[in-house]
This record gives C-alpha cells, sequence and structure tokens, in this order.
C-alpha cells in the first residue's frame, strides 16, 4: 500500500483509541513506486499534526519515515526507537477520555459482516 493513500482521520482514530503512537512508512521521497504517494503522505501527516497541536494530542505519537520495503535493518531499528521514544512519553492521555466516552455515550461503530446470518 502507498503511504500516499494515508488517510488522517485512521490516524486520529487509533489515537483516540489508545494507541500509543502510529509510524507511516513510505518510500524514499523521489522513489515512489506510484510517482508521488510519499509527497501525498508528507502533506497529510502535516495537515494532521496540524490538528493534533490543535486538539492538545501531542504531535510526536506520529512518525512519518522514509523506508523502502528492502529495508528490513531500518525499519527494525526505526520500530525499536519509536518504542523506547513512546515508552519515555507514557500511555497516550487519550485512551482514557475516550473510553470513557464510548462507555457512556455508547457509540460503538457497527460490525461489518461479509455475509449475512442464516
Amino acid at each position: 500500500m502507498c503511504s500516499g493513500s494515508i488517510d488522517p482521520v485512521y490516524v486520529l482514530k487509533a489515537l483516540l483509541d489508545g494507541a500509543d503512537g502510529v509510524l507511516i512508512g513510505g518510500c524514499h521521497l523521489g522513489n515512489c513506486h506510484y510517482q508521488d504517494g510519499n509527497y501525498k503522505a508528507m502533506r497529510r501527516v502535516e495537515v494532521l499534526k496540524n490538528i493534533l497541536r490543535q486538539v492538545g494530542i501531542d504531535e510526536e505519537r506520529v512518525w512519518l519515515r522514509w523506508i523502502d520495503a528492502s529495508e528490513g535493518g531500518l525499519f527494525s531499528e526505526t520500530v525499536q526507537q519509536m518504542v523506547v521514544e513512546l515508552q519515555a512519553k507514557g500511555p497516550n492521555p487519550m485512551r482514557k477520555p475516550w473510553q470513557v466516552w464510548q462507555e457512556t455515550v455508547g457509540y460503538r461503530l457497527p460490525a461489518v459482516e461479509s455475509k449475512p446470518k442464516k
């Protein structure tokens, strides 16, 4: 999947659902398999980080890194570095308020079934 197809809504939802962080990996700039997807990803993540700042969520919980599919070692190092930094930050403070909201308001996305039950 191309990093340019990332929808900031899904990243925001992950953070609201309590994810401590989100890593978005894409091809190196100038080396996108889909021509300019990584530039789209970069613009979308900047917009997302602006939104996160405005609502009081630490923007450093979202990482955009350029890692080609053949760079397994770099991917591993990046994940390890992210884990260390997120552990230093502690749990996502949005986890509890969002959980309380879901429990009190009762908001749940309905499950989507591929086939109706008989």
